[in-house]
């Protein structure tokens, strides 16, 4: 099989990604989105919009009807719910910056982390985005390749993290080895600008960059084009070997899987998922709702026991509607307005969709009274916290195992256990009560505590700047009270 074959768990879940990354992209994305890139359907079951927001006629090909729902889409109101939840789940995070502490063998990856300049703040940031938006990110550690393997030779080299984001990782497998189960291939997707034979145009294409194992156990890679051919260098050579600081191979991959529930090869659920579903279903409801009340909303004027010759003589300029103006009519005739019962149908389908919205967490206003308070709030998001939490956990846990691959490049001592990475996940702001003070000044006397514990408190419920250290600390009150 071609190397950029899919795996079957990829091409279940893309259509949901796909979703969740237009409902985020926000209203153009979503009224120009097509039913697929090419339709065997006739009429209009493929014009743009027609995947979120369906064609009512699509058998009619008349300019008419291809009129007709474009402004039906027009005065569609997409409200991005998915958008805006996913924003204040990102800011809940950002609350407190993440506390970065990289070994010195890799410490130039805290403001350079993917060789690109983008630091290590920025790649968390990206990848919790991305798994709240598909509930899957990859990361591959890479080396550059260089003209020998040892410590000397890559000298001045760095290793550096790439992310890849769902739609990236096409395929993996795994097998067990040894009574435990091993990545054994993951195939990632690039994409190339490809420059043509006259130097000027530029075209891009889609590479296959496969992770593997070999017959012998060593860690390679092969790159493969866009026509899957396999490339190969000036000497013939196609397996790319990755080589640790003093020259020996790997024996394993040195790709990390990142899910929004585990990080194992196998693609997570969104989180976001269920927003941008009832999210679609609100924006349909619009349609109706919109479309209904351009038709019938504005009132119709209706006379009755009028002759052909009063219409003829008396209004054969017409009638004007207003206050300055008035209307003769014959003896026995009357006039009123026709006003159309409103439709509420559609109107109440978009109150239940924000009701639900607000149930599964996303950040919108409710049309309730007084001011809800924090404790309420924490239990109303008390799911989608647990989501985020998570997130966050699997986050470090990734990061952390592509940290003490970075070390080994490097040819750094230690394990990665000694970087620190702690991403905030204090989500609201907590309270400390004077009475737990009190009872901790007390155990502090009697030594049941330390001193350090009381202030990690106190930290804690905002009562000191989390940044304080206990040195500095220490440092202000010898000033204030020299011994």
């Amino acid at each position: 099989m071609p190397a950029s074959d899919q795996h079957k768990l990829y091409i279940k879940n893309k259509d949901q990604w796909k979703l969740v990354r237009d409902c985020v992209a926000g209203s153009e994305a979503i009224k120009t989105a097509r039913q697929s890139e090419a339709s065997d359907q006739g009429g209009l079951h493929n014009a743009l919009g027609s995947q979120y927001l369906p064609v009512p006629n699509p058998n009619d090909n008349s300019q008419d009807n291809i009129d007709r729902y474009d402004a039906y889409k027009k005065r569609a109101c997409f409200v991005n719910f998915t958008g805006y939840t996913k924003d204040g789940l990102l800011g809940m995070i950002a609350r407190k910056p993440t506390e970065i502490e990289l070994h010195p063998s890799i410490n130039y990856a805290e403001l350079n982390a993917n060789g690109e300049g983008l630091s290590m703040q920025g790649m968390v940031q990206s990848i919790v985005s991305e798994l709240m938006e598909t509930g899957r990110d990859g990361l591959l550690v890479e080396f550059p390749v260089s003209s020998g393997g040892s410590r000397d030779q890559t000298k001045g080299l760095q290793a550096v993290i790439k992310e890849y984001p769902a739609e990236s990782i096409i395929n993996w497998r795994q097998t067990i080895v040894d009574s435990v189960k091993i990545t054994t291939m993951v195939a990632l997707a690039e994409e190339v600008e490809k420059i043509s034979s006259d130097g000027f145009g530029v075209e891009d294409v889609t590479y296959t960059r496969v992770l593997m194992l070999n017959e012998n156990g060593d860690y390679i890679q092969r790159l493969y084009n866009e026509d899957d051919d396999l490339l190969v260098n000036a000497d013939g050579e196609s397996d790319i070997y990755i080589t640790k600081s003093d020259g020996s191979s790997w024996k394993e991959i040195l790709f990390e899987f990142t899910g929004s529930e585990n990080n194992s090869p196998k693609p997570d659920k969104s989180p976001l998922y269920d927003v941008a579903v009832v999210g679609i279903a609100h924006y349909r409801n619009s349609a109706d709702f919109e479309e209904s009340s351009f038709m019938v909303g504005q009132p119709t004027p209706v006379f009755t026991g009028l002759t052909q010759s009063w219409v003829s003589e008396i209004l054969k300029d017409g009638i004007q509607l207003g206050s300055r103006t008035g209307v003769l009519l014959p003896v026995d005739a009357a006039a009123m307005l026709l006003q159309a019962d409103p439709n509420t149908m559609p109107a109440a389908g978009m109150d239940r969709k924000e009701a639900e919205l607000i149930k599964i967490g996303a950040k919108i206003i409710s049309d309730q009274g007084g001011v809800e308070t924090a404790e309420a709030a924490k239990i109303k998001f008390a799911g989608q916290n647990s989501k985020l939490g998570l997130i966050i956990i699997n986050t470090e846990l990734a990061l952390k195992k592509c940290f003490g691959w970075m070390m080994e490049f490097q040819g750094g001592e230690g394990s990665k256990d000694d970087n620190v990475l702690n991403i905030n996940k204090q989500f609201y702001d907590a309270t400390v009560s004077p009475q737990l003070l009190v009872a901790q000044m007390q155990m502090l006397d009697r030594g049941v505590i330390a001193k350090s514990d009381m202030r990690d408190t106190m930290r804690k419920g905002g009562v000191l700047a989390h940044d304080r250290t206990d040195e500095d600390i220490d440092g202000d009150a010898e000033i204030v009270s020299p011994i």
